[in-house]
């Protein structure tokens, strides 16, 4: 059986300054916002995506990698 990884961290590249951010990647939730510590300006989730994560960064929410999983049969690790 395949297994999805479950990221632990992501990288965030605020789209006004460039600047990048390593952050949590939340277990239980899909954050909607992330403010830039350098240019301070609040960044919101594109509407394509569910979240900041699966927007600024190469990875994908764990809520929305567990239900893909769930609807492929697959393990999480």
């Amino acid at each position: 059986m395949r297994t999805i990884k479950l990221p632990k961290t992501a990288t965030i590249t605020c789209s006004h300054c460039r600047k990048r951010s390593r952050r949590t990647v939340p277990r239980d939730s899909s954050p909607q916002y992330f403010d830039c510590n350098k240019c301070k300006q609040r960044m919101t989730a594109p509407l394509a995506s569910c979240c900041i994560i699966c927007g600024f960064t190469n990875k994908r929410c764990i809520p929305s990698l567990l239900r893909e999983a769930e609807v492929k049969g697959m393990k999480t690790s």
